[in-house]
């Protein structure tokens, strides 16, 4: 026989209080005086060592009523034969998932997180199998269950874990949480339906949970109830955390303001003041250093100045506890070489000729130098692809001139003709055929000038002026122009128009190339043009759409992968890491992967060295962890599968008490509680009537 609830046999010490009331024996402790006994001599009743039961029989009945209510809340059940055994009941199927993400490179987060690991698989059971995975934009599995559930085998695949472990390492990828709970959750649902015998399958999620992890996939998905997500959170002693960003250029900044650096700083920091400088590879001391201060989970935007004459790859932010997004990699300026070819009279010394300040407003910098060479009209060869990236034209141009800038166009060069009388369109033949001039140039006072009165801001010559603080052209005068009309059915583009309606400015496509031309010159004769603080970024914008960009400015978006340029030639390609390893591109590749580690990457072929930068995903600077219930919100089931033990204690139980409610003993017990009860109630009457009956054979 077997019991449910052991505790309650504690209740038969209750058939002490029966025993003890018949034990003991009282004394009378009052007295009381009768007269017509006054006279009598004294006997008081003997009294003996040792007490005696008197009424046994009474005093068993009832102490076996005690025992048998006792017994009866014990629940007790008679055990069968066949009984639970312990292979009998089902192991669990162990998915330990690993944060890999670049999130986990700070401070000791990865320490904690193997020995995390290894802590499970000290927690698990012989019976037990366990597979390992990792995940950070990707989940990957690396070791996966065994094929057979044999305790040798579940044995081998913990070591196998154990060894697998000690070879992992964070990676700089995003962190998407979503896409690897699914993955893995998926698996073990597919191998309970294809297991005889139910498990349970358990995933232990080893991260430290931060909030900048894409979970987005959950939605979309049905969390299978039967597994078990045990979160095993990570966290540091000091999780102060802020991350810096380089805000692109937009077409409202003023052309040469510094650029602009925007600092998150974590919503858990206890930190609150940073510093930003610029800095190479060699020296942390290029540029000034600005202060942030920066409210727990709030972002400020401020200008980093940065020294033109040195050689700056990134920004550092100092001030936090974590290190690894305080570097921000961007493509160091390379100096980039223009040559112009000039086609005009006037010499490159006469303040009153066009080439003067043409040459005056592009002097070298650390970004662009500029290379003019004058075009002799013997040798038009200068005029040509290979020879020029752009062709400025002030003065009429002779036939094999004419020729020569046809074939400049076809190849797809870039050009600029500057009209200052009506003969240059006349030189110009096929190629501005369709402009209609007047027959002499008006001239015109001082006082009898012409503005810019209609402008394309969204064409790129003009895009730097789009915000309204430097829209404004209404200073610039132009006193000598070439009226020129354009028909109505015209291939030109008109960029800019003066106030009397007749173009300023205007594009036409000529073969691959591009041709612009402006009416007016603009030197001080001409006009205010070239006196202006427009004139400078102006010409920036026009050269800068006549040469290629040298350089890949990016940095990795939410797929961390670079597209690349075509490759026509079809050369062999590398990808040169900051390390100095050289990985090889497919030559029919159109994008590579850039996570291996931030910094400046070179994509080396034959045709050249092109630049571009790879930084930390800035979602994961979002280093504050989330709230568990968000999870559970999604439908994840939180918790804890027992172990092999705990399930055999649980069955065990179940198993008695189908047993107990089945046979029901408990009422046996009862039943025979209520008849002794009742044996009990008859003896004692019965006693009691015995001891008072009156005698009836006194004598008289």
């Amino acid at each position: 026989m077997n019991v449910l609830f052991l505790s309650f046999l504690a209740g038969t010490a209750a058939v002490a209080f029966p025993i003890v009331f018949h034990l003991i024996r009282r004394t009378p402790k009052g007295r009381q005086e009768f007269s017509s006994l006054m006279f009598l001599q004294p006997t008081p009743p003997r009294l003996t060592r040792r007490s005696r039961l008197d009424d046994w029989l009474l005093l068993l009945l009832r102490t076996a009523v005690i025992v048998l209510l006792a017994l009866a809340f014990t629940r007790p059940f008679w055990q069968t034969a066949v009984e639970l055994s312990a292979d009998d009941v089902r192991g669990r199927h162990v998915a330990i998932l690993v944060d890999t993400s670049a999130s986990m490179q700070r401070g000791k987060l990865w320490p904690k997180a193997i020995a995390e690991a290894e802590k499970v698989l000290e927690e698990l059971e012989p019976a037990d199998v366990v597979a390992l995975w990792t995940f950070d934009r990707t989940p990957e599995r690396i070791v996966g269950f065994p094929d057979e559930q044999a305790k040798d085998a579940a044995k081998l695949n913990h070591e196998l874990v154990r060894g697998e472990l000690a070879k992992l390492e964070p990676s700089w990828r995003t962190t998407r949480l979503g896409d690897a709970l699914v993955t893995v959750a998926e698996q073990l649902t597919e191998i309970e339906d294809k297991d005889d015998e139910p498990s349970a399958p358990q995933i232990v999620l080893i991260s430290d949970l931060q909030e900048g992890a894409d979970w987005q996939t959950l939605q979309a998905f049905e969390w299978p109830e039967q597994v078990q997500v045990d979160v095993r959170s990570l966290t540091l002693p000091t999780p102060s955390n802020a991350s810096l960003q380089l805000l692109t250029r937009t077409d409202s900044d003023e052309p040469n303001a510094p650029p602009k650096v925007r600092v998150h700083n974590s919503s858990d920091s206890t930190t609150e003041q940073f510093r930003v400088r610029w800095a190479s590879a060699d020296s942390l001391a290029d540029g000034q250093t600005v202060k942030f201060y920066v409210p727990p989970g709030e972002s400020r935007v401020l200008s980093v100045p940065r020294d033109q004459s040195t050689n700056a790859d990134r920004l550092v932010l100092t001030g936090d506890h974590a290190e690894f997004d305080n570097t921000f990699f961007v493509v160091p300026p390379k100096q980039q070489h223009v040559r112009v070819a000039y086609l005009g009279d006037d010499a490159s010394d006469d303040p009153q000729g066009l080439l003067y300040y043409f040459e005056s407003a592009l002097a070298e910098t650390p970004q662009r130098r500029v290379e003019i060479t004058k075009v002799d009209a013997n040798d038009p060869l200068l005029i040509s692809k290979n020879a020029a990236d752009f062709v400025l034209v002030t003065a009429k141009i002779t036939d094999a001139e004419q020729a020569a800038l046809e074939r400049y166009f076809n190849d797809g060069g870039t050009a600029l003709v500057v009209l200052q009388d009506s003969e240059v369109v006349s030189s110009f033949g096929p190629l501005l055929s369709e402009v209609v001039t007047e027959s002499e140039t008006p001239t015109v006072t001082e006082d009898d000038y012409q503005l810019l009165g209609e402008i394309d801001f969204s064409h790129p010559l003009f895009r730097p002026f789009a915000n309204p603080r430097y829209s404004d052209f209404t200073a610039i005068r132009f006193w000598q122009t070439v009226p020129i009309d354009l028909p109505t059915e015209s291939s030109a583009t008109v960029i800019a128009r003066f106030d009397n309606y007749r173009p300023a400015l205007w594009e036409q496509t000529v073969g691959e190339g591009r041709l612009f031309v402006l009416t007016s010159g603009w030197q001080p004769s001409h006009s205010q043009f070239a006196l202006s603080t427009k004139f400078v970024p102006w010409l920036e914008a026009l050269l800068s759409l006549s040469v290629e960009p040298t350089s890949l400015q990016t940095s990795p978006s939410d797929n961390q992968t670079l597209t690349l340029p075509e490759n026509p030639n079809n050369e062999t390609r590398f990808v040169e890491t900051p390390g100095g390893e050289q990985l090889r591109v497919p030559k029919d590749a159109t994008e590579i992967e850039t996570a291996t580690a931030p910094g400046i990457y070179q994509l080396v072929s034959e045709s050249g060295r092109q630049t571009f930068a790879v930084n930390v995903p800035h979602t994961e600077s979002q280093t504050a962890p989330f709230d568990l219930e968000q999870l559970e919100q999604l439908g994840v089931s939180i918790g804890v599968q027992t172990t092999r033990e705990e399930e055999y204690a649980r069955l065990s139980r179940l198993q008695n008490i189908e047993l107990e409610n089945r046979q029901k003993l408990w009422k046996w017990c009862i039943v025979a509680a209520l008849v002794l009860i009742g044996l009990e109630t008859g003896l004692a009457a019965w006693r009691t009537r015995r001891t008072h009956s009156p005698k009836t054979d006194q004598p008289e």
